[in-house]
């Protein structure tokens, strides 16, 4: 009896631990971007105090586990692939490139650091009262909040971009917090039938004026509305596969919600909208005076491409791959009219046309580097990236285990169709979501906050699988 008590106390212990570490998210994002503007530095206290307790509790469960040695591979594996992407960076680096080995060991610290929060939040959640961390995430928007509306009120909100339009608050990518606050809108509206529903409908309509009006991404503004739709859908869809009433009040709202954000963006405008015009209006300033009308490519890259040309450019500052590379996206862009500010269309054509043109199977295989890119080439879009830039392996490591979660989520909702409802239909779409956001936009999964957010969805879909099997297993 004694044993099983310091069993719970433990277990209370560590999903505790794990809610203070949510909570604590928007803390150590915007001490982050404090202390880096104060000082000027890439290094903060968050680096730092971040993973400690993540590590605390893959720890506790390594020792608690009957499965060492299985960790311990799994653990090998991860390690023996960042040395030999590591060693293949080293040998691929070129003048070219943006920056070193130093700066490519932190994505695969980060991205390694992504899937320890994964595996902990599944491990410790996966069938136990989820309410814990639900209340964590809403507290934890509570922050993201409470400081947006902080830094509004003080006139201290940093713009989103660097021409000066949007507002992110003290926080250091717009496209991140967009992120973050559009994927936890999923696990806000999964909640709604709890007692703190108030709360949440409250959050919900800070975060739709912040997202759709103020801070000026696509990720925000279309982030937001999908999230709503994906509720008035999960709502109506859960409720007819299970043939119970549709509670037609929350999709009034969701569908009043979606009306008055287009209202608003229309009538009051958006600093999204304002940010699509100004990129439209610089697109003539940068010439191509080999055909003399409008580029293709960014300013930057045509100079390099002209310099290819006039056969300026040293072997040991560019190699043959990335020069054939380069005239090849020159041509691909002219020939299908690109904007030249579309630069997640450059980089996702360059670093293709890279990979085939470097055909080593090693750079396949394990990755080409991801920061062996030229700076506006460097890919911001996650999952091409883990491809091209990490190699199959690399993509099986790190995207692998999200996208294994998505695709039995699905399998086990069709197999248990009559048992999923609006929760479970708002978390498999949440993580459709993640990946929509991490293709068309990007910095989803490097970021260590949105990776959490992503890896709580994940969590909270396999302790609802859970709670079907436990179900399905009572009624036979």
């Amino acid at each position: 009896m004694e044993k099983v008590k310091k069993k719970i106390d433990m277990d209370n212990l560590v999903e505790n631990l794990l809610a203070i570490f949510v909570i604590l998210c928007p803390i150590f994002d915007i001490l982050s971007f404090g202390f880096r503007n104060i000082f000027n530095t890439s290094i903060s206290p968050s680096t730092i105090l971040r993973p400690i307790i993540p590590l605390i509790v893959i720890l506790e469960i390594f020792i608690k586990s009957k499965h060492k040695l299985k960790m311990f591979f799994v653990a090998l594996a991860y390690g023996i692939y960042a040395l030999i992407h590591l060693l293949i960076f080293n040998t691929a680096n070129t003048g070219f490139s943006y920056s070193n080995i130093v700066h490519e060991m932190q994505y695969l610290m980060n991205y390694t650091f992504m899937i320890i929060v994964l595996f902990v939040f599944i491990y410790v959640f996966r069938n136990k009262d989820k309410t814990k961390l639900q209340r964590a995430v809403i507290s934890a928007v509570s922050i993201y909040i409470a400081s947006i509306l902080l830094a509004l009120i003080t006139n201290t909100s940093s713009s989103t971009y660097i021409e000066g339009t949007g507002l992110k608050g003290w926080f250091e990518s717009g496209n991140s917090i967009s992120a973050i606050l559009a994927l936890s809108v999923y696990v806000l509206l999964s909640t709604m039938d709890k007692e703190y529903r108030k709360i949440i409908i409250g959050e919900i309509i800070i975060l739709g004026i912040f997202l759709c009006i103020l801070i000026g991404t696509r990720v925000g503004l279309f982030g937001f509305i999908i999230a709503i739709i994906s509720f008035v859908f999960a709502e109506i869809v859960g409720k007819i596969i299970s043939n119970n009433k549709v509670n037609k009040k929350f999709v009034a709202c969701g569908i009043v919600a979606i009306i008055a954000v287009v209202l608003v963006v229309v009538l009051a405008g958006s600093n999204t909208i304002e940010r699509r015009k100004h990129l439209k209006e610089i697109e003539g300033d940068i010439v191509d005076t080999s055909t003399n009308s409008e580029a293709h490519i960014t300013g930057s890259l045509l100079e390099i491409k002209q310099k290819i040309d006039n056969n300026e450019i040293e072997d040991t500052y560019m190699n043959e791959a990335q020069k054939k590379s380069l005239l090849e996206l020159y041509d691909i862009a002219n020939r299908w009219n690109i904007s030249n500010n579309d630069q997640r269309m450059q980089q996702l054509i360059y670093n293709a046309l890279l990979v085939k043109n470097q055909a080593n199977p090693l750079y396949i295989i394990f990755g080409n580097g991801y920061m062996n890119q030229y700076r506006e080439l460097v890919m911001e879009m996650d999952i091409p990236a883990f491809l091209f830039n990490f190699g199959i392996i690399g993509l099986l490591l790190y995207f692998g285990p999200f996208l294994a979660i998505f695709i039995y989520g699905i399998y086990f909702g069709i197999k248990r169709i009559k048992k999923i409802d609006r929760e479970y239909i708002m978390y498999v779409l949440g993580i459709g979501l993640a990946f929509a956001i991490s293709i068309f936009s990007g910095y989803v999964f490097f970021n260590m906050s949105t990776s959490t957010m992503i890896a709580i969805i994940c969590a909270l879909l396999i302790n609802k699988i859970f709670e079907i099997k436990s179900q399905f297993k009572l009624q036979n």
